[in-house]
């Protein structure tokens, strides 16, 4: 359903196991025990990101400022260490670990979760469940758009948790979740505060479904079979889509359970989180070729919860062939993150770059916020 679960899905099928997105830039890492040699390769050049205004959002700079690296350095000759029980800047992604070079070390561990800040240090989460060694069942983790919270499923514990970067602090869900309710498509979606977390499965044989405060322990029951897209930071509303071949369904589930439900003339999936203001969705404009399947169609689509108003935009300003695949959280009231990808007659090509672009909704023009060197990572409030 998404690049990042079909990533999982391939490293579950390689021999021994490490680093994927490994391939992964070991940026500006001024760490002592830096390998010589990787030094001479690993020029990083990590964009800062301004913290944002009153929106409490976190908006990229230029282009010019992008996460810069070494194009598919070898995970094991990527340097990391565990990470630190707090002082971690800023989350810029995170990525699993794969190994599928014969030269691989033998003490590669595939499906492994890590961490990269803006200022290019690497670190290991252990405490994640990445790909459990069965290689079945795939832990999620997911980062807030300020990059400063994530939240992903504890091994040791046995249920979910959200953990400050700064302070090291976690907080714990109140209830266990077995690890085998995580054997099919989890979505995880965190508030931008780190407080509210939605969890749903799809294809488990245990249902799981639920928004937990994870402050005090309050959880809403979700409907199942509708994924998640975002949680408002006071928890109010959930955002969750379902969808046909026609349309697609949006409803804004309140902390009681209960909430509208908007229809889009369109079938669709890809959304974006509810906007700031709580009014506004986005999805990837979708068109289907005569009989054949569909297809982005290089629009976004507009849907004004206030006014049940549906529109569509043409994306300009990208490059040749590339088309927007994913959408993100906003940057102000009327510009939202586009994940986009190379495709070639409409067939999705999977290269060495991960692009991040800034989209007005109100004109459709686009300007890229971010490129990382490989293609699979987690991106801080990407809807994935």
């Amino acid at each position: 359903m998404t690049r990042l679960h079909d990533t999982l899905h391939r490293i579950a099928d390689e021999a021994p196991a490490v680093d994927l997105a490994d391939r992964a830039v070991r940026g500006s890492r001024r760490r002592r025990r830096r390998r010589t040699a990787l030094a001479a390769v690993a020029a990083v050049i990590a964009g800062g990101l301004a913290v944002g205004g009153g929106t409490g959002l976190l908006p990229f700079r230029p282009a010019h400022d992008t996460v810069a690296s070494p194009v598919n350095p070898r995970s094991w000759e990527i340097e990391s260490s565990p990470l630190p029980d707090s002082g971690v800047g800023p989350l810029a992604y995170a990525y699993p670990t794969s190994c599928p070079d014969r030269d691989a070390p033998p003490d590669c561990e595939s499906g492994a979760w890590r961490v990269v800040t803006r200022d290019g240090e690497t670190y290991d989460v252990p405490q994640a469940l990445g790909l459990d060694s069965g290689g079945e069942i795939r832990g999620p983790l997911t980062i807030t758009p300020d990059g400063r919270f994530m939240a992903y499923y504890s091994r040791r514990d046995g249920t979910f948790k959200v953990r400050d970067l700064e302070s090291g602090k976690e907080l714990t869900a109140p209830s266990k979740v077995e690890k085998e309710q995580l054997n099919g498509e989890v979505f995880l979606r965190l508030s931008d505060d780190g407080r509210h977390l939605a969890v749903t499965v799809f294809g488990s044989s245990k249902r799981l479904a639920v928004s937990i405060d994870m402050r005090n322990g309050r959880t809403t029951g979700l409907p199942s079979g509708w994924m998640p897209v975002s949680v408002a930071n006071d928890g109010d509303p959930i955002t969750v889509v379902d969808w046909t071949d026609t349309s697609s369904t949006v409803r804004l589930i309140s902390p009681r359970g209960d909430g509208p439900a908007y229809v889009i003339p369109e079938y669709g999936q890809r959304f974006s989180a509810l906007s700031p203001d709580g009014r506004t969705i986005v999805k990837i404009g979708m068109t289907r070729n005569g009989d054949g399947p569909l297809d982005e169609d290089g629009t976004l689509g507009v849907y004004d919860t206030v006014e049940k108003s549906w529109s569509k935009v043409e994306i300009r300003g990208l490059p040749d062939d590339t088309v927007a695949l994913r959408l993100g959280h906003w940057l102000d009231g009327t510009t939202v993150t586009a994940w986009t990808v190379v495709s070639a007659d409409g067939h999705r090509q999977d290269d060495d770059t991960t692009t991040v672009h800034a989209v007005d909704i109100t004109t459709g023009q686009a300007r890229l916020l971010r490129t990382y060197p490989f293609p699979d990572v987690v991106v801080p409030g990407m809807v994935q």
